[in-house]
C-alpha cells in the first residue's frame, strides 16, 4: 500500500487564471494614469501657463503682467522687448584634425520699440557681420565662460555699430540663448 501511494501523482496546483493578471495590470494602469492626471494638475498650478494674445500682424505674443516687467533705472516704466535673430547662426571652425560646429541662437534686447525695428529692417547684415565675427574663434576660448562672455560683447558692440550706421536707436544687451559645440 505504501507503494500505491507513491505511485500517485499528486495534482498540480492550478495556476491562476487570466482575471486576476488582468485585474492587477487595470489596477496599475488606472494609478498610473491618476498620478499623471494628479501631477499635471499640480504642475499647471504652480507653474501656470503665461497669456498669450494674437497681434494684428498674426504672430503670437506674451502678455506681460504689470508686476512682471523689469523696470531699468534709466527708462522707469518700460519693458523690455525681445527679438530672436532666426534661424540660429551656425559656424564651424578647425580644432587640431576636427572639423567643428558652433550653433548659436541670439536674441537682442531693447526697450525701445524703434531699435527692434532697425534690427528687424537690418537682420541680414547683421548677421552677416555676427557670422564673421564668430568664424574668427579658438575652440578652447568658446569653451570658458569668459570666452562666451567676450564673445557676446563683441557682437553686442557689432550690432550696436550696425544700428548707429543705419541711423536706428541702438539695442540694450544680446543674449545667447542657446550654445551648442559639436
Amino acid at each position: 500500500m505504501a507503494e500505491e501511494a507513491e505511485a500517485e501523482p499528486v495534482p498540480a496546483a492550478k495556476a491562476p487564471g487570466i482575471l486576476p493578471k488582468l485585474i492587477n495590470a487595470i489596477g496599475v494602469f488606472v494609478l498610473c494614469l491618476g498620478a499623471v492626471v494628479a501631477g499635471g494638475f499640480i504642475n499647471a498650478k504652480l507653474h501656470p501657463p503665461p497669456e498669450m494674445k494674437l497681434a494684428p500682424d498674426g504672430k503670437i505674443t506674451v502678455v506681460v503682467p504689470v508686476e512682471a516687467k523689469h523696470v531699468d533705472h534709466d527708462e522707469p516704466g518700460k519693458a523690455a522687448i525681445y527679438f530672436a535673430i532666426d534661424p540660429p547662426l551656425v559656424v564651424n571652425f578647425e580644432d587640431s584634425a576636427a572639423v567643428r560646429f558652433l550653433q548659436i541662437t541670439v536674441e537682442l534686447m531693447a526697450r525701445d520699440q524703434k531699435a527692434i525695428d532697425g534690427v528687424q529692417k537690418n537682420v541680414p547684415l547683421i548677421r552677416n557681420n555676427l557670422l564673421l565675427l564668430i568664424s574668427n574663434r579658438d575652440y578652447k576660448s568658446l569653451m570658458s565662460r569668459e570666452g562666451k562672455e567676450k564673445l557676446r560683447q563683441e557682437a553686442l558692440t557689432e550690432v550696436r555699430n550696425i544700428s548707429k550706421k543705419e541711423g536706428a536707436p541702438p539695442v540694450d544687451d544680446l543674449l545667447f540663448t542657446s550654445f551648442v559645440v559639436q
